[in-house]
């Protein structure tokens, strides 16, 4: 059994992708996702994943640091 996780403390999710209007809406992509080129996640919806891998404190807190830009809840 897995636990809830958010991608957004995962190492293998990225906010920088080349689809650069999904990212301005906070969707990223995880590493595993080759087979769907075309698919998105929300970093901070909870889901079961067996892949899942901690990031670093500090890649994680910049990732939600730049979320917060993004959605205009920063300072």
């Amino acid at each position: 059994m897995t636990t809830a996780v958010q991608c957004v403390y995962c190492e293998r999710f990225t906010l920088r992708h080349h689809h650069t209007a999904m990212a301005a809406q906070g969707l990223g992509r995880c590493a595993l996702m080759t087979d769907r080129p075309a698919s998105f996640v929300s970093p901070l919806w909870r889901r079961s994943c067996a892949t899942y891998q901690p990031a670093s404190a500090a890649k994680a807190e910049a990732r939600i640091e730049w979320l917060r830009d993004l959605r205009g809840e920063g300072a």
